[in-house]
């Protein structure tokens, strides 16, 4: 999993699977701005996309889902 962090925000990816299977999920707040949005988006292509697939092509062979718009998280630790 990879982390962005701002201040006072930070967006998480989730990875699940590989290559035509794989699945990447953005959680990140409503308050990203176009600058976080911008990182955000060069993590997902420069790690995430190149590091399953071998190279930084959107050819639409992974999905990436941005769920956004929760201001309150609860953390359950096991």
């Amino acid at each position: 999993m990879s982390d962005i962090a701002t201040k006072r925000d930070s967006a998480h990816i989730y990875i699940s699977g590989k290559g035509e299977n794989a699945i990447v999920r953005v959680a990140a707040s409503s308050r990203v701005n176009g600058d976080q949005l911008t990182r955000i988006n060069e993590v997902l292509v420069n790690d995430v996309i190149k590091g399953l697939t071998g190279c930084a092509c959107l050819s639409g062979v992974i999905d990436v889902i941005f769920d956004h718009g929760f201001e309150k998280a609860i953390h359950v630790q096991f």
